[in-house]
C-alpha cells in the first residue's frame, strides 16, 4: 500500500488531534525516551492505512466507546472493541491499516518503544525475540495491565526522583504481561543472574558519579553489558532493591552529606543530587528520614 502512513510515538499525539477527531484532555503528553502516554477524547472517526510503529495500549476511563480494527499484521480478520471504564486494548508494532469508531469516551493511551518489548524478549527467551508472539487483544480487563497504566499516567502527572527509571521498568511489566498471557507458562521462569562483585561495584560508581542525571535504565544496563529487563532482575536479586529504590537511598545520603558538611541551600542541593525541584525533594526526604530536610540540619547541627 503505497499510501500507507507509517506513524511514530512523537507523532501519535498530534495526529489524534489534527486528523482523527480527537481531544487532548489535560496537559499530558509526556514523551520518556521509550514511552509515551496521553489521555485523551476519542469521537466518531476513521483513520485509514495507518500504522504503527510502536506498541500501543488503550486504558477506558470514562464513557464508551465502540472500535473497529483491520489489522494488517493479521490479513483478513477485523476485530472490534467496546471502551469501557476499566477496559484494556493492546496493538502490536505494524499494525492497523483501518480504524473505524463511534461513542464518546476518554481514554488513556501508552506508546512504548518496540525496544522494551525486544530486550523482555530477549531476556525470557534466552537470546531470541523473533519467538515473542504479542498480537493484539481487545477490551479485556486486567487488574495488573490496569494498574500498570494508571502508575504511568501518576508519574506523568507528577513527576518525581527517578521518574524516568521507574517509567521504563514500568513499561517492562506491562511487556512482560503480555508475553506471559499470550505465550504460557515457558515465560514464567526466565533465568537470571546475580551480578558479580565487580559488575555491581561499576553501577554504585555510576551512581555516585552520575548522581545529579544518570540517563535512562538502558545507559545504566549498558554498564554490565545485559538488556534492561535482565539487569533489572539481576539488580534486585542482588541488592535486595531496584535500581530506582536503591538511587533514591543514594541521593538521599547525598543530601544528607551536603545539609550537614556544607551551607549550601536546599535549592542548590536539590539540584545537585539530581530531584526534579525542591518540594519532591522535601516531600521524599520527609517521607524516608521521618522529618524535613532544614529541621533535620538544624538537630543534627545542634
Amino acid at each position: 500500500m503505497s499510501d500507507t502512513q507509517l506513524v511514530t510515538r512523537d507523532q501519535m499525539a498530534d495526529l489524534l488531534v489534527g486528523q482523527w477527531n480527537s481531544g487532548i484532555l489535560e496537559p499530558i503528553r509526556h514523551n520518556w525516551k521509550r514511552v509515551n502516554t496521553t489521555v485523551v477524547r476519542q469521537g466518531d472517526t476513521q483513520i485509514t492505512n495507518a500504522i504503527i510503529d510502536f506498541h500501543m495500549f488503550e486504558l477506558g476511563r470514562q464513557g464508551s466507546h465502540h472500535m473497529t480494527f483491520d489489522i494488517a499484521a493479521e490479513p483478513g480478520s477485523d476485530r472490534t472493541a467496546q471502551f469501557v471504564p476499566g477496559s484494556l486494548t493492546y496493538i502490536q508494532p505494524d499494525a492497523i491499516t483501518i480504524q473505524s469508531s463511534e461513542g464518546d469516551a476518554e481514554l488513556q493511551q501508552i506508546y512504548i518503544d518496540r525496544s522494551v518489548f525486544s530486550e523482555c524478549a530477549s531476556s525470557l527467551f534466552r537470546g531470541d525475540p523473533d519467538r515473542v508472539n504479542s498480537l493484539a487483544f481487545y477490551g479485556i480487563f486486567d487488574p495488573a495491565m490496569k494498574a500498570n497504566a494508571e502508575a504511568i499516567l501518576e508519574e506523568a502527572r507528577n513527576p518525581q526522583i527517578g521518574t524516568d527509571l521507574n517509567v521504563d521498568l514500568l513499561a517492562q511489566q506491562l511487556a512482560l504481561l503480555v508475553l506471559r498471557r499470550q505465550n504460557g507458562p515457558r515465560v514464567l521462569t526466565p533465568t537470571t543472574r546475580p551480578l558479580s562483585p565487580d559488575e555491581i561495584a561499576r553501577v554504585i560508581s555510576y551512581f555516585e558519579d552520575q548522581i545529579e542525571d544518570i540517563g535512562g535504565m538502558d545507559t545504566v544496563a549498558g554498564l554490565v553489558n545485559m538488556d534492561v529487563y535482565s539487569f533489572t532482575r539481576a539488580f534486585k536479586e542482588t541488592t535486595g532493591q531496584t535500581p530506582g529504590q536503591f538511587l533514591i537511598q543514594r541521593r538521599l545520603m547525598r543530601v544528607k552529606d551536603l545539609l550537614l558538611g556544607t551551607k549550601d541551600t536546599l535549592a542548590d542541593i536539590t539540584y545537585a543530587t539530581g530531584f526534579s525541584n525542591q518540594a519532591h525533594m522535601t516531600s521524599t526526604f520527609s517521607k524516608h528520614v521521618g522529618i524535613s530536610p532544614g529541621r533535620w540540619r538544624k538537630a543534627v547541627r545542634t
